[in-house]
């Protein structure tokens, strides 16, 4: 079939119009067509897509075979070759070089052959040399070292640069690595300067520059700078393929310089890019910074310490370590190979076994097991039965099943998992079908976090082996539960009720209620307390199920009044952690500490890991009740390591998004969305899961993209703010969604999209608002109806956005009028002030009818605002009311008026502190001055309200 050169334009147009990471597929098709066309000029000009298609999609030394033709072509000097050709083939030169360099697969001597190549085309080109021994520089360093490349360096620093240079911005970063490499730290700082600074860059700067330099700076004792950029700089690198090469000199600093756990995080976050590396050198020293940290984390004895990366099974330290310092080890093997030298690898093992750098302060976010001792839990209870040098094999199957029934009452995790593993290794020497086995089968698949059904189905077989019917079933339904099986209430209570006694009937009922409606699960554990109340003699087992419904039913009674002395430890640590809670309510900290101390002592005597946790992320709450916000911060950090270890994962969200709201609230914005970030990447461990923990986890997650997002916000990352409010909406409107969940984050995006689609802005804020009124929640639905004016504007034009304004008014009115009539109906409105909302509304009006040309309706809108503000005691608003009467009045050509009104708002504002009013009642008036061509009068008002600063 014949291709015409125009159906090889048509497509080369369209791949030219592909993003360019997508292009690849596109860049190969043209070549195929180009090739079919016989149109050298064509297939030219695919081959140079073809060319940047491979650099930005990671396959780099796939550029040889398209280059190889583009090159012929550019020495045949063509006719139809144009300067903007000729000037493209000899910038991929560099590419040809510099990058092909990282890929051990490419020969040297094709290296070297396209750099003599390029010297020898650069000159007949009449092009200055720079950035050919550029090139070569980078070449002869990566063979045989720094040290001798330093002619090459020389000569390359020494030429004059051209417009074939790499730009300013970036040509420092070579520099930066040079003098680095070489120990000339200070030298290395210095160049780091005018990038940080400003005075050069480009999108890759400065992060790039760096993160190079980093070490450098920690070197020479400014550690506090170091701590800044680090943080400034990983964040702009993180989740760039691009720039992987960065990001293991981030985390090679942080491996030698103390901040093992910050490295970890780092870590996690980049073991795709181990995987999957951007090139083999980028990979090899990822790998390398990976092996320096991994060690220092196997030595301190944390070998067995999981790292948990996002969507991949968690691998320990020392795994991880084995895979990693292969990595890094057989990839230089093959540089050096390929280059017949010895010194990549030289350089690999010396990153690996650098020694450490001055300690670089990161603050009490990234805790480290190496300087930060690690919380003492409890593991063993104090009861003397449960001890671990007791001689469970010394113990008949009756003996033990009593001694696993205590330890239900008494203690925890993991002394459950010790009983149960005892049981599990020797159930199958013990074939007798006795009550013992059976109760043995169903403690494990009670106390298992991730049960056999074979146990479970064991026990419910035996049990009616047994003629207990009404046990099987429980065991049934606890294992229905346990896989997230649905579970036909009615049935099940049938099953249980024709034949099992009240105690069963009512656990029965406690176990139903956990994953039912609340209105279901109120009447469920209401039947199990009337239940048990008919019992004469209640076993232990019946008072610990009593408690657990009081606790359920009415915390704030006497729960624990059933129950003797050391039972139902979770429930007495429930309660008091609840008394704390009350206690910091009512601003009594000393109290609050006491509950929770009494709290850690039950966790002890249990021998109980995960309530002493619990405890201890109460404690934190009463750290920041206190006002000692460091000493909170740490102590969370540390409780989350530890619950992270304890496969707690919930406790570890919480502290660490509790301490990423404190570090927002004080101004450390960027640590606060790092660590928000890096705590969304932790995921909690599959399996079934209540609905109420489902819910709570959902609202944990949405708390933490809410935050995320209006930090990324702050940090001027619209892209990152809109990606993460966009998981929220997804998230907030799935399976386990609720009005209350949907209508926030379908705001939240709302507002972000308002600036840049104002459709698909006013068509969200019409689903918040639907899942406001759906909800009742009547605050939100007013503050949705007022927001969503300004995108009604900006996408259907003043009068629907009027439309909608005299709507809201009416809502607002209306929720009035019914609150005066009723006050008791006033719910989530009862703090709402109808006449602020009334005001703003107002002024809003006047608002849109500035913006819309309606400048005299706009002034009538204004008559008797200033003095409503003032009646609310809102001088600022009474001010800025004035400031849009000034505007109107210009725009009606009542300059003299509107001139010194404004010149009037500009004085008063100024002296009330409103200084950002003051300067823009000035600067409306001073540009409206100059664009009617009064420029010296302008300038003037202008001068006339500027401060000593100029401000």
């Amino acid at each position: 079939m014949t291709v015409t050169r125009a159906e090889v334009q048509q497509l080369l147009d369209q791949v030219t119009r592909t993003p360019q990471l997508e292009r690849n597929a596109a860049a190969e098709e043209l070549v195929r067509v180009a090739d079919a066309s016989g149109d050298d000029e064509m297939r030219f000009r695919a081959r140079l897509e073809l060319i940047e298609s491979t650099f930005y999609a990671a396959a780099k030394h796939r550029m040889f075979a398209p280059f190889a033709f583009v090159v012929q072509q550019y020495d045949a000097e063509p006719d139809w070759l144009t300067a903007d050709d000729r000037h493209r083939v000899l910038w991929l030169h560099k590419w040809m070089v510099v990058d092909l360099v990282d890929h051990p697969e490419v020969a040297l001597d094709q290296l070297e052959t396209v750099l003599d190549g390029m010297r020898r085309r650069y000159v007949a080109a009449g092009e200055g040399l720079s950035p050919v021994l550029g090139c070569a520089y980078v070449l002869r360093a990566h063979v045989h070292g720094a040290a001798a490349a330093e002619e090459d360096y020389v000569a390359w620093r020494r030429a004059p640069r051209t417009s074939l240079s790499d730009c300013e911005g970036c040509e420092p970063g070579v520099r930066i690595t040079h003098l680095a490499d070489l120990g000339r730290h200070q030298e290395s700082v210095d160049e780091l300067g005018p990038v940080v600074r400003g005075e050069v860059g480009c999108s890759e700067q400065p992060q790039r520059a760096v993160s190079m330099a980093l070490a450098s700076i920690v070197e020479v004792g400014d550690v506090e700078t170091a701590a800044a950029l680090h943080r400034s700089a990983y964040r702009a690198s993180r989740r760039n393929p691009g720039e992987t090469r960065a990001v293991a000199r981030h985390l090679e600093v942080l491996a030698r310089s103390g901040n093992v756990s910050r490295g970890l995080d780092v870590l996690t976050e980049q073991l795709d890019a181990l995987d999957r590396p951007s090139s083999p050198m980028t990979g090899m020293q990822l790998a390398a910074a990976a092996t320096r940290l991994l060690r220092t984390v196997v030595a301190a004895g944390d070998g067995d310490r999981l790292v948990r990366g996002r969507g991949r099974q968690p691998e320990s330290a020392a795994d991880l370590l084995a895979r990693v310092e292969s990595q890094a080890l057989s990839t230089a093997a093959r540089f050096d190979e390929r280059n017949g030298t010895t010194t990549v690898g030289d350089q690999v093992r010396a990153w690996i076994t650098a020694p450490d750098l001055p300690a670089l302060p990161l603050g009490s976010t990234h805790p480290d097991r190496t300087s930060t001792p690690p919380l003492d839990l409890p593991r063993v209870p104090a009861h003397p039965a449960l001890q671990e040098d007791v001689d469970l094999d010394a113990l008949d199957v009756a003996a033990l099943a009593d001694l696993a029934a205590l330890a239900q009452r008494v203690a925890h995790r993991p002394t459950w998992d010790r009983l149960a593993a005892h049981w599990v290794a020797r159930r199958d020497a013990e074939p007798a079908a006795t009550r013992a086995r059976a109760d043995l089968d169903a403690f494990v698949a009670w106390s298992s976090t991730d049960p056999e059904p074979a146990l479970r189905q064991s026990a419910a077989s035996l049990y009616r082996r047994l003629g207990d019917e009404a046990e099987a079933v429980l065991v049934e339904l606890l294992g229905d539960l346990q896989a997230g099986l649905p579970v036909e209430l009615p049935t099940v209570l049938a099953a249980v009720d024709a034949t099992g006694t009240s105690s069963q009937r009512a656990l029965v009922r406690t176990r139903l209620a956990v994953d039912a409606p609340d209105e279901v699960a109120a009447r469920l554990r209401a039947e199990a307390l009337d239940l048990l109340a008919g019992v004469g003699d209640l076993t232990p087992q019946d008072r610990g199920l009593v408690a657990r419904l009081r606790f359920a039913t009415a915390p704030d009674g006497p729960v624990l009044e059933p129950v003797e002395d050391g039972e139902e430890p979770e429930v007495r640590v429930q309660v008091l952690v609840g008394r704390a809670g009350a206690s910091l309510a009512g601003e009594d900290v000393a109290g609050a500490l006491g509950f929770l101390d009494d709290a850690a002592a039950v966790a002890r005597t249990a021998g109980a890991p995960a309530l002493a946790l619990h405890v201890e992320a109460a404690r934190v709450r009463a750290f920041v009740a206190s006002g000692d916000h460091e000493q909170a911060e740490a102590h969370a950090m540390a409780v989350a390591a530890a619950a992270l270890d304890e496969d707690l994962s919930d406790v570890a969200i919480d502290c660490r998004t509790l301490v990423a709201h404190l570090m927002a609230r004080h101004g450390r914005e960027l640590e606060a969305v790092e660590l928000a970030e890096s705590t969304l990447a932790i995921v909690p461990a599959d399996g079934a899961v209540p609905r109420r923990q489902r819910a709570y986890r959902t609202e944990q997650r949405l708390t933490l993209l809410d935050l995320a997002s209006r930090l990324s916000s702050a940090l001027q990352e619209p892209d990152r703010a809109e990606a993460l409010a966009r998981e929220a909406v997804q998230l907030a409107t799935g399976p386990d969604a609720t009005p209350a969940l949907a209508c926030p984050a379908l705001h939240r995006l709302a507002g972000l999209r308002e600036t840049v689609d104002a459709v698909e802005a006013t068509r969200l804020y019409a689903e918040a608002l639907d899942a406001a009124q759906v909800g009742g929640l009547d605050a939100a639905a007013l503050v949705v109806r007022r927001d969503r004016i300004w995108a009604r504007f900006d996408a259907d034009g003043l009068d629907a956005a009027l439309a909608d304004l005299q709507d809201t008014r009416g809502a607002n009115e209306a929720a009035h009028a019914r609150i005066l009539a009723d006050p008791s109906s006033a719910g989530d409105l009862a703090s709402w002030d109808f006449a602020w909302e009334d005001a703003a509304l107002r002024t809003l009006s006047a608002q849109l009818l500035e913006h819309g040309g309606e400048h005299q309706r706009a002034l009538d809108a204004l008559d008797g605002l200033p003095a409503a503000w003032e009646a609310l005691d809102d001088r600022t608003r009474a001010l800025d009311s004035e400031r849009l009467r000034g505007v109107a009045l210009l725009q009606l050509d009542r300059d003299a008026e509107g001139l010194a009104l404004l010149d009037d708002v500009a004085v008063r504002a100024r002296a009330a502190g409103a200084t950002r009013l003051s300067t823009q009642a000035a600067g409306t008036a001073a540009t409206w001055l100059d664009q009617a061509g009064r420029p010296e009068e302008a300038q003037a008002f202008w001068e006339r309200h500027l401060d000593d600063d100029g401000a």
